[in-house]
């Protein structure tokens, strides 16, 4: 048999012609150097059918599946190259930004310093300082950065990264020279842009912050970070209209399998229209406090449709049967497989299958709101509130405070359950409490903070000789239900900006909410929360000074109860 052109050259038969193979590689390789990995994609499959065991190739593919969030594949046709050949450089190259991508931390350092060893270049020592960053390794990073710096002072993306974990490690000042000289060097550069975003950010300027993510967007808008980043600065300044359409960018399977999950349930999205006679699913996404917050526009949602499912956290199941006594309420399942996160909610999805229910549509619970909060005077609560507290447990929690003292009762959460060097600035020490302190003579305090506390509240007697009082036999990270009973019952809390206070204002009682700035879902308005009954915000403009929060916050207690 005669052979083919494409079989002279050693390459398999693909059934195309030997030119259309080069023609479909060159531009390939054109479309990845230009990272539009979208385009590159299909000519490059085209050139894998005549050329299937090229690694280099393989590589390519591989990164361009990588890049475009299809971890799964990419991993396979790693594996096919790895069957062909020894590792190479390009192929831990990929493995290594694979690993980071899925978060897998140890594996990536691992990767990482044998990249580095073996074939040392900027970009693989940005690639492990990424890597350590995970393990929160900033030392180590930081140390390895100033060592090889010399050797590449024109890399951008290693002063890029060094001014990240600088700020991590030492704060916002430090890290500006840094910053500074990355966009010296490469002023268009989108990661550099949202990354010095993120410092102006913590200083509260943030103009000048929407403007570099702004610019961050324009340059490459198929990256999801910056776009978020835009989102949250519109959405703090008011600009609603302008946010959403940015917001949705956080679904973008690109991102790590923490900040997002693909759904299941193969419905097609509400997109506004009327929901009269309708069916609706609300799937639930982001972390618990985002879920509550976020929550609070499910009874508008409640009122307008024929039925209304709520997929939700499993720990919300009880409070939100209790709410919506018509809705179907189910706990979400997640899976999670080749660095993706798959969301089931495997009762509802029973009943869809076997006949019993067909929602008419699907809306992630976080876009609901957007098609009416489209100005900050749009945004309202409920007249009859969101989270209700289970009669028997509030009375139970009633009795066991009532025992403390007739004084009126303050609830205190101080942080996330989410601690980092990145996040700590956001919330108060337990030395600047001081001035609340003070008023141990005319209120109870209540701890709402979750995760051990033993040291914390420890601290608080030392330094102040008050008892803050806590239910033991409660763990308030699983019991969302004793949250909200205990706020049920309290005449205040004071809280960071985190969950406890969301649990607090979305059951109706009275929340002073801290932060080091304006949270970006105050949606315009930086004194109170909009989807609240009782709720505002104290906070710094730009400077952040806890002492002067704590002060200002001592002041409202009085006000509010002495």
């Amino acid at each position: 048999m005669q052979k083919t052109k494409l079989e002279k050259v050693g390459l398999a038969n693909a059934g195309v012609s030997l030119s259309a193979v080069r023609k479909a590689l060159k531009a390939g390789q054109q479309h990845a150097e230009r990272e539009e990995w979208e385009k590159a994609l299909p000519h490059l499959l085209v050139a894998w059918e005549a050329m299937p065991e090229d690694v280099p190739l393989l590589t390519l593919i591989a990164h361009s599946l990588a890049r475009l969030g299809v971890r799964e594949h990419a991993l396979a046709v790693l594996e096919r190259a790895l069957t062909v050949t020894e590792p190479s450089e390009d192929i831990l190259n990929v493995m290594l930004n694979l690993a980071i991508e899925m978060e897998m931390s140890s594996v990536a350092v691992q990767v990482g310093e044998q990249l580095v060893t073996a074939y040392p270049s900027a970009q693989h020592y940005v690639n492990l300082a990424t890597a350590y960053t995970g393990l929160g390794k900033f030392d180590e990073s930081i140390d390895m950065l100033q060592q090889v710096l010399p050797l590449f002072p024109e890399s951008s993306d290693l002063w890029n990264v060094l001014a990240t974990q600088v700020r991590a490690r030492d704060g916002v000042a430090a890290a500006d020279v840094f910053f500074e000289e990355a966009l010296r060097l490469s002023p268009n550069d989108l990661k550099i842009l949202s990354n010095y975003a993120i410092s102006f950010v913590q200083r509260g300027k943030f103009r000048q912050a929407l403007e570099l993510n702004v610019r961050a967007v324009e340059l490459n808008p198929e990256v999801p970070e910056p776009h978020i980043g835009a989102a949250q600065l519109y959405f703090l300044d008011g600009q609603l209209e302008k946010g959403w359409p940015h917001y949705r960018h956080r679904l973008n399977p690109r991102r790590k399998q923490n900040q997002t999950q693909i759904y299941s349930h193969g419905l097609g999205s509400w997109d506004g229209q009327d929901l009269s006679g309708k069916t609706l699913l609300v799937c639930s996404e982001q972390g618990i406090g985002d879920e509550v917050m976020f929550g609070n526009y499910l009874p508008f949602l409640y009122e307008r449709v024929e039925k209304l499912i709520i997929g939700c956290e499993r720990r919300l199941v009880s409070l939100y049967q209790r709410r919506f006594p018509n809705a179907i309420v189910d706990f979400h399942v997640d899976q999670f497989k080749q660095g993706y996160r798959y969301r089931h909610f495997p009762n509802v999805q029973k009943m869809m299958q076997e006949g019993e229910l067909q929602p008419d549509f699907a809306i992630n619970l976080a876009d609901a709101p957007g098609f009416e909060w489209s100005a900050t005077d749009k945004i309202k609560p409920h007249l009859e509130g969101f989270l209700k507290a289970c009669p028997v447990r509030a009375s139970d929690i009633r009795k066991r405070l009532k025992t403390i003292s007739a004084k009126p009762k303050v609830g205190l959460a101080w942080r996330s359950g989410i601690v980092s060097q990145q996040r700590d600035y956001l919330y108060s020490s337990i030395e600047a409490f001081g001035p609340v302190m003070e008023l141990a003579d005319k209120v109870d305090f209540i701890n709402l903070q979750y995760g051990e506390v033993t040291e914390e509240l420890a601290k608080f007697k030392t330094l102040y000789g008050v008892d803050i009082h806590n239910f033991e036999d409660i763990d308030l990270k699983a019991d969302i239900e004793a949250n909200v009973a205990i706020a049920s019952n309290l005449d205040l809390v004071v809280s960071s900006c985190s969950a406890p206070g969301m649990f607090s204002l979305s059951s109706g009682c009275p929340t002073i909410l801290t932060s080091a700035h304006t949270p970006w879902w105050c949606f315009g308005h930086n004194e109170k929360v909009l989807f609240a009954k009782d709720a505002e915000f104290v906070v710094c403009d730009e400077i952040v000074d806890w002492d002067d929060i704590m002060k200002r916050v001592a002041g409202k207690i009085r006000e509010r109860l002495c």
